[in-house]
């Protein structure tokens, strides 16, 4: 059954194996060269596993779906779906379908004589791994020769391709992938013309981005405008391909494709800025989000409320215009700025033009962004963190703009941040991404040292956004992606192993240990948004704080620990305070200002500390118990602080904060609570290392940041309907 040489197994333009996917090793989906017997030896057991139950292991609308579970799902027991199989047999057919070579049978002979009970085997450890059974002892094994013969014909007339994979027709089949950037930093947002022979996209750092143009086939990028506009992102192209739209500052503005003059299609309004803009196929209606809200706009500037949907954004038409399909929830994610690439979950949402009507497609457990259309309509593409690595799926749209079955894995460790197709649905262009964030420390104050004397706290391939370190410097609380989705951990300082704290579906954030250490106060979307939990660190269950759709977040102390400070995350924000009661009961929350971010409560208990925005500003502090807020730091400061995070000294004196100006560069300052002349700590000053995330923290005598690598590239694939 293994194919004689690598050519026979493999598409000359992919690079992927052929054949028929519900019966291929993970090895041959994978396109390794080297494929031994135990390939075969995993055929025969698909082939045997369909013969038992009427179906095989694995199954999907496309070659890709099929591949995708071959590599990442286990096939579903037998007994539970037909009880007349004797456990021996079920043990036999699910180790033939073992993912490693190594753990499979080593040949038919085996194969058979485990089919059959006489091998002395445990089957990788199923057998003891079995659940006890009621069953009576099996003994209709006479038939399993029979059996056995049967499905080597069957396989062999299937791996040879006789048989098509599933009777469906695929919803795409990817060929050929052709990188079209490589430059070093952020290459994102692509967006291909009609003619899908140019790619348009945004390019530079998280804090300084323009829009490019470039043939797919290869040549030289164009610079869109060489206007002096604030960062742009976000193209899209016009019907006819003789303009881009995108934002910028806050608006909306458009250039001819081929380079040129910009002009302003919306004006940005202050403290409203547009998430979201692209034009219909008439060329004369224009879809736009703000905030929470979707808008349509006629070709004589006439506006309509379309929709709510929470923080819309990268919203696409749909061929007939009939629909809009929006990102819904962390437009951090693709917004540039120091957020971009946040973790947080979103779903995806269909918006019928006729009546606003809105049709959530996808849950809100993982990352669901960037919808795209097929030509006919019939597809919706988007990227989603739902089975691990950002990938490309696949959901069916009946024209009632409702999902037709589940969404389908299309890709299978793509990395992607976004994705665009081409009108006639030949080319799909992505942005493959790759950011990384670690947590790294310097001594408190810093004094004469620079970023380059910071010690890592912790390494490896995952996204930290940063953390927060116990008083005494003992412990570092942080949430990571290292294991999929973000969980908390805990590492002792300085050198120890890190310690998992949480273990579900859902991303949690944003640690902080109570004062008397039996606590761990995080944000989390087990609810669906943002909400507040308690988890006791002496193994209790996980306790529910707040449980709305107001996006409670980034929750700190009291010093006595009967209180907890939080932010609704938002344009602009607010700030809240939640009491318990002496039984331990969390009483409602009371809100202490109508804006603002990452508020702390000062040691001596009478401040509250915040920032006007998550995205940082001005400085605030408010009584928790009454009052107003009363400024600290103007926004608009002469010293170009743009304060993030603020923290307070021990004395209650000195508010800490951290700043990241508009090239890029992090800086960190002690500002007065009297008032007076802020003071530079220290600022970062190497374009490699930089340290975009507000979230850092003081213990120890050290202070603790994360420092970014963000990567990313465009690249475009040919495919077949």
């Amino acid at each position: 059954l293994a194919a004689s040489k690598a050519g026979d197994s493999r598409m000359t333009e992919t690079g992927m194996s052929i054949g028929t996917p519900q019966y291929m090793s993970p090895e041959q989906a994978m396109g390794e060269r080297e494929i031994t017997a135990r390939s075969d030896i995993y055929a025969l057991g698909a082939v045997t596993y369909e013969m038992l139950i009427g179906e095989p292991p694995f199954s999907g609308p496309t070659a890709q779906a099929i591949v995708a579970k071959v590599l990442t799902e286990e096939p579903r027991p037998l007994i539970p779906r037909r009880r007349s199989i004797s456990p021996d047999v079920e043990d036999g057919v699910l180790t033939a379908l073992e993912k490693l070579p190594a753990d499979r049978f080593t040949s038919a002979a085996e194969y058979a004589a485990a089919l059959d009970g006489k091998a002395d085997r445990q089957s990788s450890g199923r057998k003891a791994r079995r659940a006890a059974t009621t069953l009576p002892p099996y003994r209709g094994k006479t038939w399993v020769g029979a059996v056995l013969a049967m499905a080597l014909l069957v396989a062999a007339a299937l791996y040879a391709g006789t048989r098509l994979a599933s009777g469906n027709s695929p919803i795409v089949t990817f060929g050929l992938s052709t990188k079209v950037t490589w430059d070093r930093g952020l290459e994102i947002q692509p967006a291909l013309s009609p003619d899908g022979k140019y790619v348009a996209y945004a390019a530079g750092t998280t804090t300084s981005m323009r829009i490019f143009v470039r043939q797919v086939s290869g040549g030289r990028p164009i610079r869109l405008t060489d206007d002096s506009l604030e960062v742009q992102t976000n193209p899209s192209w016009s019907s006819d391909g003789s303009r881009i739209l995108f934002l910028s500052g806050g608006g909306v503005f458009s250039a001819p494709s081929s380079g040129g003059a910009a002009r302003p299609e919306m004006r940005a309004i202050p403290g409203k800025p547009i998430t979201s803009a692209v034009w219909a196929p008439d060329g004369r209606t224009m879809g736009y989000a703000i905030l929470d809200s979707v808008y349509l706009r006629d070709a004589g500037g006439a506006v309509r409320s379309l929709a709510r949907v929470a923080e819309a954004s990268l919203c696409q038409w749909s061929p007939r215009a009939d629909f809009l399909a929006c990102a819904s929830g962390n437009s951090f994610y693709s917004r540039v700025g120091v957020f971009f690439g946040n973790l947080s979950p979103s779903r995806i949402v269909l918006v019928r033009v006729k009546d606003g009507a809105t049709t959530t497609l996808t849950d809100s457990t993982s990352i669901n962004q960037s919808p795209a259309w097929s030509p006919d309509a019939k597809w919706l593409y988007f990227i989603s963190s739902r089975q691990g690595p950002r990938d490309i799926f696949a959901l069916r749209i009946g024209s009632d703009g409702r999902a037709k079955g589940e969404a389908t894995r299309l890709t299978t460790g793509l990395g992607a941040q976004s994705i665009a197709v081409s009108a006639d649905g030949r080319r799909i262009a992505y942005a493959a991404y790759a950011g990384t964030s670690n947590v790294w420390s310097l001594p408190f104050p810093p004094g004469n040292t620079t970023e380059a004397a910071a010690v890592p706290v912790t390494s490896g391939s995952q996204n930290i956004e940063g953390g927060t370190p116990t008083a005494d410097g003992n412990w570092f609380y942080y949430p990571s992606d290292v294991s999929g989705n973000s969980e908390l951990y805990r590492i002792r300082l300085p050198h120890g192993e890190p310690e998992q704290l949480t273990n579900d579906p859902s991303d949690d954030f944003s640690p902080h240990l109570s004062p008397d250490g039996r606590e761990v106060v995080f944000h989390s979307w087990r609810s669906g948004s943002r909400d507040l939990y308690l988890l006791p660190l002496d193994g209790g269950p996980v306790q529910s704080i707040t449980a709305t759709p107001a996006q409670e977040a980034a929750a700190t102390w009291s010093p006595d620990g009967r209180a907890l400070t939080f932010t609704t995350f938002g344009i602009p924000g607010s700030i809240w305070v939640v009491r318990r009661d002496a039984q331990g009961g969390w009483g409602k929350p009371v809100q202490l200002s109508a804006f603002g971010g990452w508020p702390e409560w000062s040691p001596d208990g009478r401040w509250i500390v915040f920032s006007s925005t998550q995205f940082g500003g001005g400085l605030f502090i408010v009584n928790p118990d009454s009052g107003m807020p009363r400024t600290i730091l103007d926004s608009a400061n002469a010293w170009g602080i743009t304060a993030q995070m603020p923290h307070w000294s021990q004395d209650s004196r000195t508010i800490y904060s951290k700043s990241v100006d508009q090239s890029g560069y992090a800086s960190f300052w002690a500002i007065p609570f009297s008032g007076g002349t802020p003071r530079l700590i220290i600022r970062f000053d190497d374009p490699t290392r930089p340290a975009y995330r507000p979230e850092w923290g003081i213990g120890g005598g050290r202070m603790f940041f994360a420092i970014q690598d963000r990567q990313s590239d465009i690249w475009v694939m040919e495919t077949k309907q």
